[in-house]
């Protein structure tokens, strides 16, 4: 459900700026996609999920039936620094995020309602980006982009020697992918866009319970959606 109006209210604001910037007939800002080097901030909201990897011994076991995450909430701040030009098309993009996620993973046993293991991180991110930008139209142009991103979880109990504690791994990189539109004003360019987010690390921590015991590991997946300001 999260998801859904997520995505509505993104194709709302992509498809009312698209009308504006092709309609408008005065040209803004023509000389600001020659500049070598640009800076900007973005607030960037999103959904995220653990893909749960469990080894052999969970499809033989009698108690816990399922672990699952349900789109958990992420609110962020990014800097643009910086949006490096290339050519007329591609442009090298560094990001710094910080971000939140209140991760709810629910695990669902037989013999009881289930239990929700909370963990609230504070990630700092850094993301290297590729941007390939379509030619402009009037005050309009889409692009894609993908790149690596790394982040570090600032609140993560990894080392804390508690096993009423839940933990997750402080370090993880993800693969990205989105797209976007660049909207041209007068004094400013706004771009709002999509990505995807495809973790690579485990972020399991392995501490000998029944969280852990029956799961080889953790992977993030979500969506982010952004707001840029340059």
């Amino acid at each position: 459900m999260k998801i859904k109006i997520l995505n509505t209210f993104i194709l709302f604001i992509i498809l009312n700026f698209s009308l504006f910037a092709q309609t408008q007939k005065i040209l803004f800002q023509g000389n600001y996609d020659y500049k070598k080097i640009h800076f900007g901030m973005a607030l960037d909201f999103g959904a995220y999920n653990l893909y749960s990897d469990f080894n052999d011994n969970f499809f033989s076991n009698n108690n816990l039936l399922s672990v699952e995450t349900k789109n958990d909430p992420c609110f962020g701040l990014s800097f643009l620094i910086p949006d490096l030009r290339l050519n007329n098309n591609i442009n090298y993009r560094h990001i710094i995020t910080v971000k939140t996620i209140q991760r709810n993973i629910h695990y669902r046993f037989k013999d009881s309602q289930g239990i929700i293991q909370k963990v609230e991180s504070w990630f700092l991110e850094s993301g290297h980006y590729i941007k390939f930008r379509g030619d402009r139209i009037n005050n309009s142009r889409i692009y894609i982009f993908s790149g690596p991103n790394f982040a570090i979880d600032m609140a993560s109990e990894k080392d804390v020697k508690n096993q009423n504690i839940f933990k997750l791994n402080r370090l993880n990189i993800s693969l990205e992918i989105g797209f976007g539109y660049d909207f041209y004003f007068e004094y400013f360019k706004f771009a709002p866009q999509i990505k995807y987010s495809y973790g690579l690390r485990n972020l399991i921590v392995n501490d000998n319970t029944i969280y852990t015991n029956l799961i080889n590991g953790f992977y993030s997946r979500g969506f982010q959606f952004s707001i840029t300001f340059e």
